[in-house]
């Protein structure tokens, strides 16, 4: 039982009381704890984002969030956002074909202040 001075803001037990034996011991109880399932494709999507859009448009764009074929990305300038409206079809013929399982209509994107 953790202790209450122990207790981080966000309310979330430690992750174990032993040491894990390895990094990815902890990698998955932090997955665990956050419910991330890398093997479904919407959370693969915001993983390999770089590789997609490139690095250079991946310093400004984040990939939020994949809800009923749409992309939710954020992006920190309003030409970064026309940007990504401008080239959303190349975007989503690239992810889907990396991912076709995925049924991609189109791309949100809002300007993060």
């Amino acid at each position: 039982m953790a202790d209450s001075k122990f207790r981080k803001k966000d309310n979330y037990e430690p992750l174990a009381n032993e040491d894990p034996v390895s990094g990815k011991v902890f990698f998955d109880q932090v997955l665990d704890r956050f419910h991330i399932d890398l093997s479904d494709p919407c959370n693969q999507v915001m993983i390999q984002w770089r590789n997609i859009v490139g690095d250079a448009i991946a310093d400004h764009v984040k990939c939020d969030s994949i809800k009923d074929g749409i992309i939710y990305v954020s992006c920190d300038h309003p030409s970064r956002a026309s940007y990504i409206r401008l080239n959303s079809k190349e975007i989503i013929k690239k992810i889907t074909g990396i991912f076709p399982e995925l049924d991609l209509k189109k791309i949100i994107t809002r300007v993060r202040s």
